[in-house]
């Protein structure tokens, strides 16, 4: 189960996250913006129009009519919530030097809010922890605020605990999970 997580967002992703940072925009103001030149340069621009069309359908943004016909778009405040999870999963992915210390979340989260609680186990995976049981995981790195900040919005931050260690008893396994050259 060798993984290493590079995050690298979808054109939906992308989209989210440039109307984040513009706040209203029209689809002609992404061509410019460093986030489009970054991940998404070689991307169809008729591929937006599919993006928006989606994120409309799932109510994460809004597409106003302007005099000129041409529509801006705004994010809803769903949308916002997943412009906040992008930006934490780019910036978890943009890893700094290993301190050597392992961070293991581990939670208890009611069986009546098992929706979220798979979620929660999705998103942790997709932020590149990695399981040791159902309900404990292992980081690597430092987690920014804005990770707890992301799970306070689901109201299960009271259902897990960071612990912060050097010693753990499966290591090696975790540094060839973590760092396959280095083991």
């Amino acid at each position: 189960m060798r993984r290493r997580v590079i995050y690298e967002p979808t054109i939906s992703d992308v989209a989210v996250l440039i109307l984040g940072a513009l706040k209203k925009a029209g689809i002609e103001s992404f061509w410019p913006h460093p986030y489009y030149h970054t991940f998404c340069k070689h991307t169809k621009r008729k591929s937006f129009y599919h993006s928006f069309k989606r994120l409309g359908e799932r109510g994460l943004v809004v597409g106003v009519k302007q005099k000129n016909k041409k529509a801006e778009y705004i994010l809803t405040e769903e949308g916002e919530r997943l412009a906040r999870r992008i930006k934490t999963k780019l910036a978890m992915s943009a890893h700094s030097k290993w301190d050597h210390k392992w961070r293991l979340l581990i939670f208890d989260i009611p069986e009546k809010i098992r929706g979220r609680r798979d979620f929660f186990r999705r998103e942790l995976y997709n932020f590149g922890f990695y399981p040791l049981q159902k309900s404990v995981w292992v980081y690597p790195y430092h987690l920014p605020q804005d990770f707890f900040d992301i799970w306070d919005d689901l109201r299960i931050v009271d259902n897990f605990v960071i612990v912060e260690t050097q010693n753990i008893s499966c290591e090696e396994r975790l540094l060839e999970h973590f760092f396959p050259s280095k083991s």
